[in-house]
């Protein structure tokens, strides 16, 4: 599924995977999150164990937290019953993410008898996320969707919509693919989710949050219900070798607080900004907590209130 060659040179520079047990999740995280109509609620997120992705992006550092070989029958429903027996008898919200970090109607990373199984589990939700490459939204999705009590959102990564970069990420995925797959899951009913990258490689940093902006109006456009942003990181193998050469720079603080207000300017759709790991993000110490909190601020109420000003850094927005 994967381009080989370009695939067995990436994973050539990778470093060892940490041990993974299949049959505990790997966390799972309560937060509040904006919904698709824009109301602020309680969202159960469960990272997941299971198989590697197939198709080996240059962007990924998700296989760190795979299996080498595929998840064993049983193992995910193991995993959803511990996560959920977490919550110790309190409610469970509406939501609920399942993420894990491959394609979940990908039949080695979620073993298709297991789906009845999930979705029973899943019975009070009124809306699922799972996550998956566009190329693999199919019959298999479809008939997932119809297994549930709730509303399926399938979560899908757009990346990037710069001409250049998209092809050099060995995603394996042109644009109208991408296009293609969410005007598919809307025919069915299905909601739509888009993970964009702010400065992911191959990308000019002076160029970052134009085309961050830019890909999220893209992925709006076709009417997907949430667009999440998300600050490119840098890591082990192929991306530091990407940096090592100036084609990855991780992006800073400022710039994903300018994408986010640029985005939510746009004025339609729910954009959030993926503020896992952000206190590590490069930035000016002088306005740093005014920014996380700008950022949060945004999240939540989906509007940019007032900009951050510093005059250190002298980065406004």
């Amino acid at each position: 599924m994967s381009n080989g060659r370009e695939a067995a040179r990436i994973r050539s520079l990778r470093p060892p995977k940490r041990a993974i047990d299949p049959w505990k999740p790997l966390d799972v995280l309560l937060e509040e999150e904006r919904q698709p109509d824009g109301a602020l609620a309680s969202c159960l997120t469960v990272f997941l164990s299971g198989a590697e992705c197939p198709f080996t992006c240059v962007h990924c550092d998700l296989w760190r937290f795979t299996l080498d070989g595929p998840t064993p029958p049983g193992a995910l429903p193991s995993q959803l019953e511990q996560a959920l027996a977490s919550r110790d008898g309190e409610p469970l919200p509406e939501a609920i993410k399942l993420y894990n970090a491959s394609n979940f109607f990908d039949p080695r990373a979620v073993p298709p008898e297991d789906l009845p199984t999930l979705a029973a589990q899943l019975a009070s939700f009124r809306r699922v996320t799972v996550e998956c490459h566009p190329r693999l939204v199919g019959e298999a999705c479809t008939r997932f969707a119809g297994l549930l009590s709730g509303r399926l959102e399938v979560a899908m990564g757009l990346e990037t919509v710069h001409p250049a970069a998209l092809p050099r990420l060995n995603k394996q995925m042109t644009l109208p693919q991408f296009d293609a797959a969410v005007a598919r899951l809307q025919d069915r009913g299905i909601g739509t989710r888009a993970f964009i990258l702010l400065s992911p490689p191959y990308v000019p940093a002076q160029d970052a949050v134009e085309w961050a902006v830019r890909s999220v109006e893209h992925a709006l456009d076709l009417g997907v219900d949430v667009v999440s942003l998300i600050p490119m990181r840098g890591g082990d193998g192929e991306l530091r070798r990407l940096a090592d050469q100036g084609m990855l720079v991780p992006p800073s603080l400022e710039m994903l607080d300018q994408a986010m207000e640029q985005c939510l300017g746009l004025g339609h759709g729910v954009v959030l900004a993926d503020l896992w790991d952000a206190e590590a993000m490069q930035g000016c110490s002088a306005c740093r907590r005014h920014r996380l909190a700008h950022l949060r601020d945004m999240n939540r109420s989906g509007r940019a209130g007032t900009r951050v000003t510093c005059d250190r850094c002298g980065v406004q927005g």
